[in-house]
């Protein structure tokens, strides 16, 4: 049986059992105003002006943090503000704990920050799997991360979550090779479709053994949700595992502030700009500069 159908069947399968609490059945929508012959409202067509990205690694809650961590420092090395929501909530596998020494409490309030010279703090909120009240608050509080700010999340691999969050997000699904994560990153992207159809989703493929490898991975999957959900799921690329991840995972250091030549820590900063291009944002060099 070639890989194609399998796969193929596979996610047919499986996105029946996986979102059996989806927030609505699938049915016919009434026609929208401009195929009544109306005029759409402006004000629904407006862009959101939260910058909100939801991180999910459906395979892994540790590569989810350890993602987020890096991800949220290659943001802040671009010169984009960023603060970092951890729903994680499981000891060791935080992102705090991919942060290391490099996230310290503020003396006031308590709130971990990442503070590096030359680049923007990056605010550090630690919450668990039912964090999301909190993250509204949060987003809505006086203190809001509106504007220019990118709000990273952290988030479980909990379908329920996606889809009853109280905030608007674009997501980042990470998922290996293997047919039952990807076919939670296809349960994941019905969902967030079903939410909110303007939605970008994004994928990005853990340790392939090739670059071609991950490619034809991706191109299978994207056809897949285009035909099944009309959805286009965007490719930022993948991550390569080698021994310095294992070392940052181990001694708890960021692996996109090491000096020594790494393959993982080059595929994790050409997935980031990959995400800052595909939104028309600068991306700059190693010196810091365009």
């Amino acid at each position: 049986m070639d890989e194609k159908s399998r796969l193929g069947r596979g996610l047919k399968d499986v996105s029946r059992f996986y979102l059996s609490e989806s927030p609505r059945e699938e049915s016919q929508e009434e026609p929208g105003e401009e195929a009544r012959g109306k005029e759409p409202d402006p004000a629904l067509s407006l862009p959101r002006q939260r910058r909100v990205v939801r991180v999910i690694c459906p395979a892994s809650t540790l590569m989810g943090a350890f993602f987020t961590a890096n991800f949220s420092l290659e943001l802040a090395r671009h010169r984009q503000q960023a603060a970092v929501f951890d729903m994680s909530g499981r000891e060791g596998e935080r992102v705090q704990d991919m942060l290391g020494e490099v996230a310290r409490p503020a003396p006031t309030s308590g709130v971990l920050w990442v503070r590096l010279y030359g680049l923007h703090g990056i605010p550090v909120h630690c919450s668990g799997p039912d964090g999301e009240a909190e993250l509204s608050e949060r987003l809505n509080g006086p203190d809001d991360h509106q504007g220019d700010r990118w709000t990273v999340i952290n988030a479980p691999f909990r379908l329920d979550s996606l889809a009853k969050s109280l905030v608007d997000f674009d997501a980042l699904l990470l998922s290996t090779l293997d047919e039952a994560s990807l076919l939670q990153c296809y349960a994941c992207t019905k969902v967030i479709e079903q939410r909110d159809p303007q939605a970008r989703v994004s994928l990005v493929l853990m340790e392939p053994a090739s670059d071609e490898q991950a490619r034809g991975v991706f191109s299978r999957f994207c056809a897949f949700a285009k035909q099944r959900l009309g959805v286009s799921v965007g490719y930022l690329g993948h991550v390569l595992r080698d021994q310095a991840l294992e070392d940052s995972l181990s001694g708890h250091r960021p692996l996109v502030l090491g000096l020594e030549p790494s393959s993982a820590r080059e595929s994790l900063t050409a997935v980031s700009r990959a995400f800052l291009e595909q939104r028309g944002l600068p991306v700059l060099g190693e010196g810091g500069r365009p």
